[in-house]
């Protein structure tokens, strides 16, 4: 009984309470507890189903229709497979679909259905009286992706919107591994969420408007805040993410960066990455080598940096122009230090294209390792293809999801970064 108090009690907070990183483990970790639950019948000599395990349901990858609403091919109940621990699940293939409350917890809900042992199929439970046409009161507690499956996330994540725009509740999409030797069969990870692109967009706001001129530890501004933007083509033959050969062999990837008061108004191109912060914590932790307060053309500087200007004596605004003014392109490498890279800064006079940030190169296939935060297209552009082509393509290779952005410098109402769930493409 005191398990089924707290699955009642936690499913109606989980149900009333926004979407986050917290709610979807605690969603996950009820589901294993159920899982692992192996009464043989609940109260009131109700089924087991009723209490315990876990009653999930695939749906077609390939379907067109709204995925609550598919009917089994014969008759009018839906069929569920009862997952629980003591039960077979030898062979079972689930993809990506669905699952259901408790009956307690639905019930508590106002969200009760009702549902029989099917007695022609072993293993499975036939849910009646499925109100379709009133998705919100569904008993849908989450989506599911099988993680060994190809293609399960992609069909999650459209399941997940379609939801979304029917109901205005985003469900969590959690990760199933039916063979999981210890039992942790549901897992959650918040980069899977369609909406995790809106955290994300918000975070890169918040970054982009923080205008101090360096870190607490002192260091340059782009190892916390500020945003490090690279543009680069999305297609087939090259991973966005790698060092090109010419990179390597001057030891320099070309960024931008781009802040409220840096006076950004375009890039290199349409599409490209956007990474964390320097000193985000990382597998692998990029190195700015020297910034060019514009276009350096870098790719034809055989070590990338030029001779520094502190070298020059320019440690001034007016130092600056006076040399260089006339042809910023030409200017001396400002080093990475926290006053010479704000000064890279000031000297720009807000000027309108971009500027260019010297990362030391890294090896190449350590997409994993690098701390990638989005794939972006600039608004009104033609790169959409290609930034979906990078958001797939990183999926693919390193497992990990980054959400497609929109990114206007020029916005009017001052919103750079914007998530829209019809750009992704997993």
């Amino acid at each position: 009984m005191g398990i089924l108090r707290l699955c009642g009690v936690l499913a109606l907070c989980a149900c009333l309470a926004p979407v986050h990183a917290q709610e979807g483990t605690r969603t996950a970790q009820w589901l294993n507890a159920r899982f692992t639950s192996t009464p043989e019948q609940c109260v009131g000599r109700s089924p087991a189903f009723a209490c315990s395990g876990v009653l999930v349901r695939s749906v077609p990858q390939s379907a067109n229709a709204d995925f609550w609403a598919l009917k089994d091919v014969a008759g009018s109940d839906l069929r569920f497979v009862f997952l629980r621990n003591d039960r077979s699940m030898a062979g079972l293939a689930l993809g990506c679909g669905y699952l259901l409350f408790d009956g307690l917890s639905a019930a508590a809900l106002g969200k009760a259905f009702q549902a029989v042992q099917d007695t022609v199929s072993p293993g499975a439970v036939l849910v009646s009286g499925w109100q379709a046409q009133a998705p919100a009161q569904l008993a849908i507690q989450a989506l599911f992706h099988d993680s060994a499956q190809a293609g399960g996330l992609r069909c999650a994540q459209r399941n997940q919107l379609a939801y979304y725009q029917a109901t205005g509740l985003w469900v969590p999409i959690l990760r199933i591994a039916p063979g999981d030797p210890q039992a942790q069969v549901f897992g959650f990870a918040q980069q899977e969420q369609l909406y995790n692109g809106r955290r994300v967009a918000e975070r890169l706001e918040h970054r982009y408007r923080d205008a101090l001129s360096e870190c607490r530890d002192g260091q340059a501004a782009a190892y916390c805040r500020g945003v490090l933007i690279r543009a680069v083509n999305g297609a087939s033959g090259f991973h966005a993410w790698n060092p090109s050969s010419n990179s390597v062999t001057r030891n320099g990837v070309s960024f931008s960066y781009i802040r409220s008061d840096v006076g950004t108004q375009r890039l290199a191109g349409t599409e490209g990455l956007i990474y964390r912060e320097l000193a985000a914590p990382a597998r692998h932790t990029l190195v700015m080598r020297c910034a060019y307060p514009a276009n350096a053309s870098s790719s034809v500087i055989p070590n990338s940096c030029r001779a520094s200007c502190a070298s020059q004596n320019i440690n001034s605004v007016s130092a600056w122009r006076s040399r260089y003014g006339a042809n910023p392109f030409s200017s001396c490498a400002f080093d990475p230090s926290a006053a010479a890279f704000e000064l890279s800064i000031e000297v720009r006079a807000h000027g309108g294209a971009w500027n260019e940030i010297i990362i030391a190169s890294w090896p190449q296939n350590i997409g994993p390792q690098l701390t990638l935060e989005a794939a972006f297209l600039i608004r009104g552009s033609g790169g959409l293809n290609g930034a979906r082509y990078i958001q797939r393509d990183y999926y693919q290779q390193a497992g990990k999801v980054i959400p497609v952005l929109r990114v206007d410098l020029t916005a009017a109402n001052g919103q750079v970064f914007t998530f829209d769930p019809l750009d992704q493409n997993l």
